[in-house]
């Protein structure tokens, strides 16, 4: 099988990010290959840098491809407020986020022991608190310190929805790009 490699500088430059949601201001992405790496960076009006380094090339194995399209399904696709600067994961079943994010940390893009504290968010629970927890952290592989529940008035099923937010603002453009590109 001949897999399609992608060089994301070639993807990205000329870009340009999503309007900024205090100004509307959006700006032009650069890259700057280094050996099997590229920074991807934008400079904003202070001429403050935003940057972060991503893999130099995407290979789009089918898994990999079909992760792209599960997250275009169950991600995050809202551009209002400030939604465009995270890539969010939804989901009530624990296989389709941990291939979503295995994906991700096989292809270089996000690693999971990255997530912060209390970004694994918990809702529509009709189990404990601390039950929830506990499913879903052994589920991901993930400690729980990365979990937080909502008490809310949607209990819909035991151990309910789970959302894996990921701030990370160039992360989320980068993937957009990539799944209109094998989109088009």
């Amino acid at each position: 099988m001949n897999l399609i490699k992608i060089k994301l500088k070639n993807l990205v430059e000329g870009q340009v990010t999503y309007p900024s949601w205090t100004t509307s201001s959006t700006y032009y992405l650069k890259a700057e290959e280094y050996d099997k790496s590229v920074l991807i960076y934008y400079k904003i009006k202070t001429n403050k840098r935003i940057s972060r380094i991503f893999p130099k090339e995407i290979t789009l194995t089918p898994k990999f491809t079909y992760a792209l399209g599960l997250l275009k399904g169950e991600g995050s696709n809202a551009l209002g407020k400030s939604n465009y600067r995270r890539l969010t994961i939804t989901n009530s079943n624990p296989d389709v986020i941990n291939l979503i994010l295995d994906e991700l940390e096989r292809s270089g893009l996000f690693k999971k022991s990255d997530l912060i504290p209390k970004s694994v968010h918990l809702l529509h629970h009709t189990e404990s608190d601390n039950l929830v927890i506990d499913y879903w952290s052994n589920k991901l592989s993930l400690p729980k310190s990365k979990f937080k529940c909502f008490d809310d008035k949607l209990k819909t099923s035991k151990f309910g929805v789970c959302h894996v937010y990921i701030s990370d603002v160039l992360l989320r453009r980068v993937i957009d790009i990539l799944q209109n590109h094998i989109t088009s």
